[in-house]
């Protein structure tokens, strides 16, 4: 069995924000020795659904091409809800099946298994979404926020606009299917929560009421983007806490 720190990072970004989001912190945790993945999820959407399905297939046929070492997954906001069916793909429908040490939700919702995101939004959110949409498709995320609000979150001003470049539109449909139906891994050894903004603080008290460890970082949503070295070492201390063992 492979060391622990021989364990792939496998880092998910947000449907919503595009390929470019990992990068940086995946670039810091090379430096360190680290194999990385960052695979990209913009491709699931050019066939017309159901969504989800293509989301993990993506994952695993990029992944297919490496190395069959275990593996951290680590999803960020909206990938959250992947990381359970994600996990289970991995280690039960992958080929080779790959050993799944652990997942790392970063400033995410908790995975709410055969709901729709529309279904899982409050109420005011979900018919904003539906308002957003035209001709079934909706602009690009940063459309949701003050325009200051993304300025002061990445201040890089080419770094902002890169982000905003690769920032895809998305289908209407997708947060109409229903999420996976796999649950968060139970086990404690297996599962923590990385929280980086004040605003998920409520999701990581209630990831702690059950029982897993939950790292809090004093930064913001965006913080992968504009803080890769803080993030790596967040992820790093709590992947170095997961044992290498099967799922």
């Amino acid at each position: 069995m492979p060391a622990l720190n021989q364990a792939e990072l496998v880092l998910v970004h947000d449907p919503l924000a595009g390929d470019l989001f990992w990068q940086p912190v995946a670039g810091a945790l090379r430096v360190r020795g680290r194999t990385v993945s960052v695979p990209s999820l913009t491709g699931a959407f050019d066939a017309p659904g159901p969504y989800y399905p293509e989301l993990l297939d993506v994952v695993a046929r990029q992944l297919a091409a490496v190395p069959a070492a275990p593996v951290v997954l680590a999803g960020h906001s909206a990938a959250g809800a992947l990381l359970p069916a994600l996990r289970e793909l991995l280690t039960r429908g992958h080929r080779p099946p790959r050993t799944v040490a652990g997942t790392v939700y970063v400033d995410a919702p908790w995975p709410h298994p055969g709901r729709s995101g529309l279904a899982a939004l409050q109420p005011e959110q979900a018919a904003r979404l539906r308002e957003l949409a035209e001709d079934g498709v909706l602009p690009p995320w940063d459309i949701c926020f003050a325009e200051q609000d993304l300025i002061d979150e990445v201040p890089d001003p080419v770094l902002r606009e890169q982000f905003r470049a690769g920032l895809p539109r998305l289908p209407l449909a997708y947060f109409r299917e229903p999420a996976p139906s796999a649950l968060p891994d139970p086990d404690p050894a297996r599962t923590a929560y990385l929280r980086l903004s004040p605003r998920y603080e409520e999701t990581a008290m209630r990831v702690e009421a059950l029982g897993h460890r939950v790292l809090r970082r004093t930064a913001h949503h965006l913080s992968p983007l504009t803080d890769p070295e803080g993030t790596a070492d967040a992820l790093e201390k709590l992947a170095l806490r997961f044992a290498v063992r099967p799922a």
